[in-house]
């Protein structure tokens, strides 16, 4: 009964955290996949492209965000962490009540696990951020949270050259799990395929809000990382 109650609670938490940022007009993605996936790395190269562009705010649900949200804080003034072994829709309300979502286009969730699937909290959209140095055999490992995230995101592309990782494999586990899943890959440290990805993130806010302007023309080259 304890453990039906709890769902209970999780699923009205996600509901009115939807709700606020709907009304806020807020496009949320969660960010979801295992330790040491490159999901900060990609965080922190999308706030720094879509400075000027796109008020961008982020959320970190791991046992050490702090770490996370500091990184991330260089390019982005509204950084939360939540240091928390259990990312829930309670942990991220906790942190929403600390954003400013009147000066938000769009929210970045940071979280850990996905392994049995994605968590519910209150986002528009799921992305799976897997990594090629965790191996090819992940988007099967993941597959439940692949099942519900209409974008599969492989990160640290750059490493494919040295590690041991068959992308074919990798690739036909994507489609026979979720054919209509689009598989980007991308290399925050190269900058390659993040055109693509922030492309991505301006459609969705595009479906999600159609009266706000395109944040990233297709056209425009992405800037250079530096360190």
């Amino acid at each position: 009964m304890a453990t039906k109650a709890g769902h209970v609670r999780t699923t009205v938490e996600a509901a009115s955290n939807r709700e606020l940022l709907g009304r806020a007009r807020v496009l949320a993605v969660a960010l979801v996949g295992p330790p040491g996936a490159g999901k900060t790395a990609l965080i922190e190269a999308t706030a720094r492209q879509l400075r000027g562009k796109a008020q961008v705010a982020v959320i970190a649900l791991n046992p050490a965000a702090n770490r996370d949200a500091d990184r991330v804080s260089r390019y982005c003034d509204q950084v939360q962490a939540v240091n928390t072994a259990k990312p829930d829709a309670a942990a991220l309300r906790t942190a929403l009540r600390l954003v400013d979502l009147s000066r938000v286009d769009i929210l970045l969730i940071e979280s850990m696990g996905g392994i049995a699937g994605k968590t519910d909290f209150g986002q528009d959209r799921t992305v799976t951020v897997l990594s090629v140095t965790g191996g090819d055999d992940k988007a099967a490992e993941y597959g439940q949270l692949l099942i519900e995230s209409p974008l599969l995101v492989l990160t640290q592309a750059d490493l494919r050259r040295q590690v041991v990782f068959d992308l074919g494999a990798f690739r036909a586990d994507v489609r026979r799990i979720n054919p209509a899943a689009q598989l980007i890959e991308v290399s925050a440290f190269e900058n390659s395929g993040m055109p693509r990805w922030l492309a991505w993130l301006d459609q969705q806010r595009q479906e999600r809000h159609p009266v706000q302007q395109q944040v990233v023309p297709l056209t425009e080259r992405p800037e250079m990382y530096v360190g």
